[in-house]
């Protein structure tokens, strides 16, 4: 059987919208694919462990201003530090790490540097200042001491995630769009993970950021 010119031409749309829609039904079976930087507030993340050498846990007392060396087996206090000079915390951040080297580190935020103290007994050692010094009136608000000597920010005012070289070199923006509170920032390592942490409430959603423990760049 022939067909005229307009039975081909109807033929072929109606096979065109038939393909068409076969496609879109098999797309909307698809998921659409995730940037594997984000994660849903529905996604579970591990808790983070306390910084510790062996059996010393190290803590800060924000209203005190003090870090402090607890010998977690028996709860007791071993240290308090003031750090070189005293700590400045104008506001409520105030984190320290410990490296994998196990080298303790604390945030003199409202000094705007890291302090070194010794794990043992909290005598200052040195203290780290990036090569451009930070901004604002107190950070890194987070931050992770890496192997190697490099430290990895969460830094307010602006709003970026950092990596740092241990001469103070940046040595990559990780994330250059934090939101606007550094409420919302949070770090938490694991035997093996560092997770960087963006709560924007406001949209609804947390941002998160995973890096192997040992060589994050």
């Amino acid at each position: 059987m022939q067909l005229s010119r307009w039975q081909w031409v109807c033929f072929l749309v109606g096979l065109a919208v038939l393909l068409l829609g076969g496609i879109l039904l098999f797309r909307g079976e698809e998921k659409v694919p995730v940037p594997a930087a984000v994660r849903s507030d529905a996604m579970e993340l591990p808790e983070g462990l306390p910084a510790r050498v062996g059996d010393l846990e190290f803590r800060v007392d924000r209203e005190r201003r003090k870090v402090m060396g607890v010998r977690s087996s028996a709860g007791e206090q071993v240290w308090e530090s003031d750090g070189f000079d005293a700590w400045i915390v104008p506001g409520a951040a105030f984190p320290l790490d410990v490296s994998p080297e196990g080298n303790l580190w604390v945030a003199n935020v409202g000094r705007k540097r890291l302090e070194q103290l010794d794990p043992q007994s909290g005598a200052f050692i040195a203290s780290w200042i990036p090569a451009e010094p930070f901004g604002g009136c107190c950070n890194p608000v987070r931050f992770v001491a890496l192997e190697g000597g490099r430290f990895l920010t969460m830094e307010k005012g602006i709003r970026q995630a950092r990596l740092y070289a241990p001469s103070g070199e940046l040595l990559e923006v990780i994330v250059p769009d934090l939101s606007a509170s550094e409420f919302n920032y949070e770090i938490r390592k694991t035997a093996n993970k560092i997770y960087l942490i963006d709560h924007q409430s406001d949209f609804g959603q947390t941002r998160t950021w995973e890096f192997e423990l040992r060589g994050a760049d």
